[in-house]
């Protein structure tokens, strides 16, 4: 029975083989294929996993069909037909989705909270396992009612203005109640259930914070062994962490200050135990002739001035302190709407790996929202230029596409001063120049030190530290600030910072020659790989003979080029 049932649903999806369910399929990759596909590689067994969802789906009917949906980067998706017509999904996370167990566990309890406790719409869970060694498939899963509606990334472009206002609404009504959901702690959702008594703060009878899923602290090695016995681990109790992720948030700053040390020290276990980041997470092509030249010195001598400094820059409001859940990712395809009525949301999905963190750090517009163009400042009205009616059609165009943009914008942000006035205050928060420090610091391993360095040097200014600490009467700040530096280090400061932008300047050029995005790890769709291929040698040729202008330093070029199979 069960090969026959493969065999029909190896002709629905087009498969060779068993393995094309377990295996990635939707890109390949210009350098490191072999270790980006075993990170997206999960088997299981097909005959479990068809029990487990026709258990889940009541056990009075048959799996009819199992469909492979496009895959993202993280989970292997199932859609599930049932004999009486009823469609369940799937999800099985592959390797590089993060810690096994924790990251499931806390995925379905960030669910199961949302939609219990915050009547935020989101996929029903129906089951799952959290523990292989417990799961009727051999891996990890979810089992949910598929999400209602239609993604709105079908139907967005087709809206009417008034009905993209109404469902700007909404979006702001969701956000403002994930914001007023505040946790005592930092960390990630779980079922009690789900977590030793020894990791686990439990916040009622069914929930508690648990360890964080947030990948920034797993990804590109991060999890080896000999960095998290360094870094912030909260399966660890070490006595210089003071078990940050278990404090209480009663003093504003308190927990916070713990946060930002913890991500300091990963930083700093990042630097000392690894030669350098991936290649696709540096922003630059560094360590060229006359170029920016990145050091663990400089590194860590930047974290040092931070730690001076933080104790200082974090906010003293309270709200902005606050645990939160936060969905970081809300494009138009993890939003659903309502087929017949698509101006009305029905579902938000992709709650994998969000942890709880401070509203400072997290709060921000939807991805749907952001365009290019200006941002207008509080809740200035947007205005279509004056001569409007005399501009070419092209221009008209992007005139009015412009003035709907900032119109959704600043009604986004209506509605939060109207329903949660805390989280519009941590939006606006982010443009200070504290909260760009407090945000950039966990750059500083993937190069990006130059930056945070600038922001630093911008901050202990006379005034722009007086401005944070407060001042007497005369304007001097109440407080001396802890770092100074000299005018040959400011001018060296300088240098070093025009050098880092000029090697970001080079790499974003190639990216563009190539047709890529910045942070492009060499993933293709398969159809696309072989120009891609092509394009990017020729790239790298013209690459070289701009850059080089001896043997010497052609060669000194070609080391550093980024886009090639490397050991990280």
């Amino acid at each position: 029975m069960l090969s026959q049932r493969l065999a029909t649903h190896q002709n629905i999806l087009g498969c060779a083989s068993e393995d094309d369910f377990f295996a990635y399929r939707a890109q390949r990759w210009m350098w490191n294929e072999p270790l980006q596909l075993q990170r997206r590689y999960v088997g299981f067994n097909l005959n479990g996993l068809i029990q487990v969802a026709v258990q889940a789906a009541g056990g009075n009917v048959t799996c009819t069909n199992i469909t492979k949906l496009p895959e993202g980067n993280f989970n292997k998706v199932f859609m599930m037909t049932m004999s009486n017509g009823q469609q369940l999904i799937v999800k099985i996370p592959n390797p590089n989705a993060g810690r096994k167990h924790y990251t499931t566990a806390s995925e379905v309890a960030t669910m199961n909270y949302l939609s219990y406790k915050v009547e935020i719409p989101v996929p029903k869970v129906l089951e799952y396992c959290s523990r292989i060694d417990e799961s009727a498939i051999d891996a990890e899963y979810i089992v949910l009612e598929k999400a209602p509606g239609v993604e709105l990334s079908h139907v967005w472009d087709n809206l009417s203005p008034r009905d993209k206002s109404t469902l700007v609404k909404q979006l702001g009504e969701i956000t403002g109640r994930l914001s007023k959901a505040t946790f005592p702690c930092y960390g990630s959702l779980y079922h009690l259930k789900d977590l030793p008594e020894s990791e686990a703060r439990q916040i009622d009878d069914t929930y508690a914070i648990g360890p964080t899923t947030a990948r920034a602290w797993f990804d590109d090695r991060r999890d080896e062994d000999h960095v998290c016995l360094a870094q912030f681990s909260p399966m660890m109790v070490l006595d210089d962490m003071e078990q940050f992720l278990f404090s209480q948030v009663n003093a504003p700053g308190r927990c916070p200050s713990k946060l930002m040390k913890a991500l300091v020290q990963r930083e700093t276990a990042c630097i000392n135990n690894f030669i350098s980041s991936p290649n696709h997470c540096q922003q630059g092509i560094f360590n060229g002739p006359g170029g920016y030249c990145p050091t663990r010195e400089s590194k860590l001598a930047v974290l040092r001035d931070f730690e001076k400094i933080c104790q200082f820059i974090l906010p003293n409001h309270k709200s902005l302190n606050a645990g939160i859940l936060w969905h970081n990712d809300l494009h138009s395809n993890n939003i659903f709407v309502e087929a017949n009525d698509p101006k009305r949301i029905s579902c938000i999905i992709d709650w994998q790996a969000t942890p709880v963190y401070p509203m400072f750090l997290v709060a921000s517009h939807p991805a749907l929202l952001e365009f290019d163009g200006p941002r207008l400042e509080g809740f200035t009205q947007p205005q279509l230029p004056e001569n409007v009616k005399q501009l070419s059609p092209h221009s008209k165009k992007a005139a009015k596409n412009l003035f709907l943009a900032q119109s959704l914008w600043l009604l986004y942000e209506v509605q939060l001063q109207r329903q949660a006035p805390d989280l519009l205050h941590a939006i606006r928060y982010t443009d200070t120049h504290q909260s760009q420090l407090l945000g950039a610091i966990a750059t500083v391993f993937d190069d990006g030190e130059p930056y945070v360095q600038s922001l630093i040097t911008d901050i202990i200014t006379d005034k722009v530290w007086a401005r944070i600490v407060g001042s007497d009467e005369s304007g001097k700040p109440l407080v001396p600030c802890p770092v100074r530096y000299s005018e040959g280090e400011l001018q060296q400061q300088k240098e070093e910072f025009a050098k880092w932008e000029r090697d970001i300047d080079l790499k974003q050029q190639v990216l563009k020659e190539v047709g890529a995005y910045t942070g492009w790890d060499g993933a293709v769709s398969p159809r696309e790989y072989d120009e891609i291929r092509r394009r990017l040698q020729s790239v790298k040729a013209r690459f070289l003979d701009r850059q080089a202008k001896t043997a010497e330093e052609r060669k000194a070029w070609e080391s550093v080029w980024q886009f090639q199979d490397n050991m990280i």
